[in-house]
């Protein structure tokens, strides 16, 4: 009785050395090398894609900017609403932050116009306020107020006139997802997963061949 229980713990071992060895020969016969091709296949893919999502964006941001020089807010918000809608739908596609600075040259003038003296001469004014536009890229409606003043001769402005104007309200910036369910996404996505198989594939390959040696040589 003990010679047959022994028999067939012995058949039992084999029969598992012998599914470890079939499936690590499963695993070898898929070539890491053929994974890796087919890895580069697809991160070069992604790649592509990824640069058009960006492009895409490029175009979007540049119409928006055009929209801006011309000063009609149904322009802009119908463009910073495309640009919004294209962003959030595709990954590699953040804008950074956009300039609306017409819309913020048009604000900076009305308060500045709202503060003027009613006797200063119009011709004069305006050609003071062309000679200070630069001071609008970098200051605030103080700053440009003091140039204008300095140029055109006005003593005083009224300053309760003024309206505060806060540069950063003039900026747009959207972000992009982390991951789309676009072209881009779904390479990146199959790079990562062919990624995971071809780890997988020489851990596990390593993993058998060391159970094995060592059950080969437990059984011996």
């Amino acid at each position: 009785m003990s010679g047959w229980k022994s028999f067939s713990k012995n058949n039992s071992r084999r029969k598992k050395r012998q599914q470890r060895r079939r499936f690590l020969k499963l695993l070898q016969s898929v070539k890491v090398w053929q994974l890796s091709l087919i890895l580069l296949i697809f991160v070069m893919l992604a790649a592509i894609f990824l640069r058009l999502n960006n492009i895409g964006m490029i175009d979007r941001r540049i119409d928006l900017i055009e929209a801006d020089k011309t000063g009609e807010i149904s322009q802009i918000k119908e463009a910073a609403l495309s640009l919004q809608n294209y962003v959030v739908r595709h990954m590699n596609t953040a804008t950074g932050r956009v300039a609306l600075q017409t819309l913020y040259d048009q604000e900076m003038e009305a308060a500045l116009a709202a503060a003027k003296p009613p006797e200063i001469s119009e011709e004069l004014y305006n050609i003071a306020q062309d000679e200070c536009r630069p001071v609008l890229r970098t200051g605030n409606v103080e700053s440009w107020m003091d140039c204008i003043a300095e140029k055109s001769g006005i003593e005083y402005f009224d300053s309760d006139q003024i309206r505060t104007i806060l540069p950063d309200a003039f900026y747009i910036e959207f972000i992009s997802p982390v991951l789309s369910f676009d072209a881009a996404g779904i390479t990146v996505i199959i790079c990562f997963l062919i990624g995971f198989i071809i780890i997988f594939r020489i851990i596990s390959v390593l993993i058998l061949r060391i159970i094995l040696k060592i059950r080969y040589k437990i059984d011996e």
